[in-house]
Order: structure tokens, then sequence, then C-alpha cells
């Protein structure tokens, strides 16, 4: 039976007051709910409860949104090419953002302040002292932190924030960064207080990345030439040159220091090295770290060096066309990437250092030299015939080796000794207990300072070491002897990319002064003073026959060639010449493969006379023992019987390899598919086996390996590659050939990318 409407509307109802002080009925739900929409209604509870309503207790302030502001703050911090989801900040440069409230910003009682958080350390005490948080406060009347930072800093060596402006519920804020600021991601707090205290924490969903600042005075890396700037920290695309003193050659990289897997992996390798947090704001210290973990040989780092031919299990060294497909193997599986050699290493420094902000350059010298003895000299040993004896050589002479010059200040060295530092990432010896080298000042190398760090003797030797040529007589009483001292054999040519165009720098000059001036001998004189056994040699041998050898300059892989030796009597008299001349097959290390000629013979000149003889170079012979560098080296020893003279030298040279040409649609669009035409012709007197086309460059969409069949000889090779464009610009696209027969066929074509 319903009830009446009077017992309902007689009903008791009990209030109580929440949190906010604000009244709400404690009865049934329908009859609060009937209380609730009747206001106009009288209730009489039957027994009134009489309720003290507390004081309205205030609510935290609440963070609903941060807007880092990222389109403004990249392109003003030159970090805007960068594909990655978090704000990349340079150090030392102020930064804007917004945050939204959930109400308005009261200016005079509302505090709002952030936190800077690197790995989060479980204590308080390692946070300060590691400097991996970084607490920046700021009110409209003061700067609660005032003996560690000040709401805008005036030089940049300490972190500030600053209210620009309020419209409501919305806060815009300024952020100072310090110029020494550690590198690496952080997570970003934002804390806000109430006038009585009560906080709320706001925890930024992404990262931000902070790096070396290049633009900023204060920070290590400053670099005040903006032609410099934009080439060493800004250009995405590279050349590497290579072949030998005699014989440049040269190829195109993509650096790639903007793709989001090169700061991954940088802080990954960061994180993994264990360096101390209070080195990781040091570019003297990461560059080290960097050279070390870039290769695997004590860590597990990106790459494998491999120099034995041998690349069955992995990639080829001469493939590779870029450094982002060795970074995604790299994190995606964890594990050392396979194969690489010196100029892949010193490619892939380029691009980390690059994308953490340190202007960075790929460096090659020709004829370098690995002084394994550490005593300045390269010491050759050959019997009387002119034969090499390997047992008693381990010094070489490598015909290119690619490194790194990185640009910073050196507080730790004496006062000029900054700028350019060799750094090395190729394993070739070890220092400190690992294979890494540098960074050691050019300044340092160039005077012979070799007692400054870090591996400075090394670095000066690689340049500047002198070769010595000795000739060990069959009677094993008798020591050996000198034939031949030359303080011009290393450290030729020394190449980078030119700045702003695609041209070859030489920077031989930076590193060394010129060859056989009183500086430069009062340099290798310095250096000597500071190497145990070093040596000192006279070279004043007396010389009557002049001897001049001539290699070939554009012979082309497959085909056979010639190494002429030219020899004048300059004396007074007849001279009766012993000429040796071996030809070998090499590594670009300056390894012996096999040698492939071999020519003795005596030669008779009468006074004023010259005589050439030609050593051919068959492509039959030589072409089963060639390996993928294509070089040669030839000794060439000419012993004249009157005088005892002795002329001995090494020269090296390189095949030239067919270049591919690449030929693109003429409308090129972001973000829709285009064809890339490739083609060059087979030179050898064989078919070409497995092989392979590999591309890559800037805004392509992804690095591509494509099979291809097997190529006839003599076949013009056409080929159509399907590739995205990414983003608009001219872009270079990149190009290299593989097979089993022929290695290191390359080209590269620039793009013109519309945008979308």
């Amino acid at each position: 039976m319903p009830r009446s409407s009077s017992r309902s509307r007689n009903k008791p109802v009990r209030f109580g007051y929440n949190a906010d002080g604000d009244p709400y009925p404690t009865g049934s739900r329908q009859a609060s709910a009937r209380a609730l929409r009747q206001p106009g209604r009288r209730v009489v509870p039957e027994e009134p409860v009489i309720i003290e309503k507390p004081p309205k207790k205030e609510k935290e302030l609440q963070v609903l949104q941060l807007d880092l502001l990222m389109d403004k703050n990249m392109k003003a911090h030159h970090t805007d090419e960068y594909e990655t989801e978090e704000m990349v900040p340079r150090r030392g440069q102020s930064f804007d953002m917004e945050v939204k409230l959930h109400r308005d910003f009261m200016k005079d009682s509302d505090q709002i302040s952030l936190e800077f958080r690197m790995d989060r350390p479980a204590l308080q005490v390692d946070c300060i002292n590691h400097l991996t948080c970084v607490a920046v406060n700021c009110q409209s009347r003061n700067c609660v932190y005032q003996s560690r930072c000040r709401c805008t800093p005036k030089d940049n060596l300490e972190w500030g924030l600053q209210i620009t402006s309020v419209e409501g519920s919305k806060v815009c804020l300024t952020v100072y960064s310090s110029a020494d600021s550690l590198i690496g991601p952080y997570e970003l707090v934002v804390n806000t207080t109430t006038e009585s205290g009560i906080e709320f924490e706001f925890d930024h969903p992404t990262e931000v990345f902070m790096i070396f600042n290049p633009w900023c005075k204060q920070d290590g890396v400053y670099m005040a030439d903006k032609a410099k700037r934009d080439e060493y920290v800004l250009n995405e695309t590279n050349r590497v040159y290579c072949g030998t003193r005699y014989k440049i050659g040269n190829f195109p990289w993509y650096q790639g220091q903007f793709e989001d897997v090169v700061l991954e992996c940088a802080f990954h390798l960061l994180k993994k090295s264990g360096l101390a947090y209070r080195h990781r704001r040091n570019p003297v210290m990461i560059a080290r770290t960097m050279s070390a973990l870039l290769n695997s040989q004590d860590d597990d780092g990106v790459l494998v060096g491999n120099w034995s031919g041998d690349y069955e299990d992995g990639v080829e060294p001469w493939l590779w066309t870029g450094s982002i497909a060795i970074f995604k193997k790299y994190m995606e599986t964890g594990k050392p990437v396979e194969y690489g050699q010196c100029w892949v290493f010193g490619s892939l420094f380029t691009s980390i250092m690059r994308a953490l902000g340190v202007p960075t350059r790929t460096v090659t010298n020709f004829a370098s030299a690995h002084d394994t003895d550490s005593n300045l000299t390269l010491d050759y040993h050959y019997d009387e015939d002119g034969n090499e004896l390997d047992n008693l050589n381990e010094d070489s002479v490598w015909n290119f080796h690619v490194w790194n010059d990185s640009w910073m200040a050196r507080p730790d060295l004496p006062e000029g000794y900054g700028g350019w530092q060799a750094v090395d990432a190729t394993p070739q010896e070890t220092s400190s207990g690992v294979f890494q080298m540098g960074p050691a000042s050019l300044s340092a190398i160039k005077k012979g300072h070799v007692y400054l760090d870090y591996d400075t003797k090394f670095a000066f030797a690689e340049v500047n070491a002198e070769t010595v040529s000795w000739i060990v007589p069959k009677d094993s009483r008798k020591p050996p002897t000198v034939s031949w001292v030359d303080s011009n054999e290393v450290g030729i040519n020394i190449s980078t990319k030119a700045v702003g165009k695609d041209e070859r720098h030489d920077v031989t000059g930076d590193y060394k002064f010129a060859e056989g001036s009183n500086l430069e001998r009062i340099a290798v004189y310095t250096a000597s003073k500071y190497v145990k056994g070093a040596k000192n040699f006279v070279k004043d041998v007396k010389q009557d026959i002049e001897f001049k050898v001539e290699l070939p300059e554009d012979a082309m892989i497959g085909t056979d060639f010639n190494v002429t030796v030219n020899m004048t009597n300059n004396a007074t008299s007849s001279r009766k010449i012993y000429l040796a001349v071996n030809g070998s097959t090499i590594y670009y290390t300056g390894v012996k493969k096999a040698r492939v000629v071999e020519k003795k013979q005596y030669v008779n000149l009468d006074a004023g006379e010259s005589e050439t003889v030609s050593i051919k170079c068959d492509a039959n012979v030589y072409l089963p023992e060639l390996t993928e560098f294509a070089g040669f080296n030839f000794f060439v020893m000419g012993r004249v019987s009157e005088t005892k003279q002795v002329f001995s030298r090494q020269f090296d040279t390189v095949l030239d390899k067919p270049d591919i040409t690449i030929t693109a649609d003429e409308d090129i669009t972001e973000g829709t598919p285009f064809y890339a035409k490739v083609s060059f012709t087979n030179p050898l007197p064989y078919a070409l086996n497995n092989c392979r086309f590999l591309v890559e460059g800037p805004g392509i969409d992804g690095y591509k390996e494509e099979k291809f069949r097997h190529v006839m000889v003599g076949e013009k090779v056409e080929h159509k590659i399907k590739l995205t464009p990414k983003k608009p610009g001219t872009r270079t696209l990149m190009v290299s050939f593989k097979s089993t027969e022929l290695a290191g066929v390359r080209g590269s074509a620039d793009l013109v990318v519309l945008a979308a």
C-alpha cells in the first residue's frame, strides 16, 4: 500500500558537511534528492541533529597541463630538426613554457617551481652531490633559493625561473639553464604551493633532452664562427676522404644526427659507461667516453672492427653509407654491429657528438703511422736483395686512417690548448687499459708537447713519426745499417670536408708545422725528449743517382697497368745499379695480402745518362688477390755498387672503381613515393654474383637494402629503387653496390624535395 504524501514530506533529513564546508543530505538517496530539488518546501526533522560547520579547507593548486612550446623553443635552440617527441634544449639558453592550472593563479600567495631530475637518485644527498636534480623556484616577489639561483641569471652559470605573465589560470614561465648543466635526459616536475602550504606535484609525461650549446659563450664547446657551427653541428651530410697520399678519393656519408635513434643511443651509452654524473657536463670526458663505447673491444660497444677481409657473418665495412642503420641495429638488438673499419668508427663519432651539440669533423690522415713501440720512428727492415723481413717489422703505415676532431675548451690543461681535439674511436691501442684515444689537443700535437693528456704522444707519431729503412746483412755478425731516413713519409694531406661546400679542406697545418722547417724540427726534438728510446739519425746520405717512381693515376680495376722507375746518373762517372721492385696487394691498413709482381735487374748508367724501367701489373694475376680496398704497395730499392748509395722507398696506389649514376623523378614531394634509377658498368672480366644495393640519405624513409640479379661481363646495370621522402629541402641520396667479386662501388645525388 503506498505511503501518504504527508508522511513522506515529514520524513527527517539529516545534513553533514563535506571537506569544502558545503552541506549535503545524509538521509536516503530519494529523500535527499527531493529535499535538494524542493528548496522552498520546509522540512522539519523529527529529531534534529545539529552539526557545527567546519572551516572551509583550501584545495591544492592542481596543474592540468604543461605546454613546452616545442616548436618555438626548438627553433630558437637550433634543434627543430631533431625527430623526437621530447624537447631538446641547449644548455645555457632560456626556454619558455606554459602551465595551465585548475583555477586562477594568485600572484601574491601561490608559488610555482620546477625540478629537473636525472635518473631519480634514491637519496637526497646523491641528488645534491651528483647534481642530478635541479630545483628552480620563482615567486613574483623574490627567489627563495638566493644562494643557488636567481630568477633571471645574467652569466648563464646558474639555473633560474621567471614568471613572465599570468592570465587567469595560465602561467607563462621562462626557464634559465646553466651553461655547465649535465648532459642527458631529465624528468620534468612542476610543483605548486598555496598560501597555506598545500603542495601539488605534476610529472610531465615526456623527458627533456639537454645537450651542449656551441652558441653559448659560457659553454665549453662554444664556437664563434656561424659558418663553422652550421657545418660541424648542423650539417647532416658529410664527405669521407680515402685512398692514398698520391691518389685521394672521397665518398658521402649520412650523419643523421637529428634522427631519434642517435640521441637515444648517446644517452644509452652514457648510462652504460658508468661515467660519474659530475663528468657528464664535461665535453672532454664525454668525448673520451664515446671513443671507448663506439667500439666493442672492452664493453660490447656499438661496432665490431674487422680488418680480416672475411665479413660473411656481418656487413662489409664498405657497404655502409650512413650512421643510422648501425645505430638502429645496435639499439634493437643490444649487441655490437658487425662490421666496421676506421671511417665507420669516425663517422659514428661525428654523428653522436654532433647530436650532443659538440662541433665535430671527420678527419683523414694519409700515410698514417702506427708506432707500436712508441719511439716516434717507423722501422722497416729488408735484406740485401730488397725483400721485406716481416718478422722484424712491427710498425706500420696505414694508407689512410680516419679519426675525428672535436671543438672544446681544455680547462684541465695549461692555457692555450683548447680548440680542436683529436679523438679516435677505432680500436688500435689501449689507453688507461681501454681501447680509446683522446681528446688530444692539436696545439699540443703540433708543438710536440706529448706529455699532455690524452694520448698526445700516439697522435703525434701518427702524423710526425720518422720512417727509417734498415738493410739487414746476410752475415748475422754484422749490424743492420740505415739506408734511408725520411721525416716526410707520414701525416700527408690531412683532410676533412670544407665548410659549406663538398670540397676537400687540408688541415695538415693544424697538426704540424711545414715539413723540414725549423719549427717542425723543434717540435720533433721536443717530443723526443719525452720518449724513451727515441732515435736520432744523420740524414746527409750522398745521392749520385736520382730515382723517380711513377704510379698510374687513373687505372680502372680489372685492367693491366704499369709502374715505372726512372734513374738518372748525376755523377761524373758511370754507375752500376741493382734495382729491385716488389708489388703486393694490401689492405688499407698497410698490411700486405699477397705479392703479385716482382722484378730484379742490374742497370748500367754512364755519366749524365737516364733509363726507365717499366713493371707491368697483370690483371689476371692481381685480381684473385685484390682486397676490397683495391690497393697496392710497391717497394723500390736501388743500390749503387760504386758508392754504396741505397734508395729504398715504399709507394702506394689504389685502382679506380666505377661510379654509380643516380637519376630521379623531376617532381619529388614530401611523403609521396618516387623512383630513383641507379646505373653503372661492370669493369671486371667476369660476372658479378650475390649483388646488393644499399640506400640511405637524410629525409629518406629509412635505410634500404635490395638484392639484385647477376651482372654479366661488361654489362651496364640499371635498377629502380622505390623511396619515400620524409622532409622537404635538398637531400643527398647515397647508394652503394656490393657483390662477391666487386665491393665499394658508390654514388650520390642531391634531390630537391617539395613540401606537401
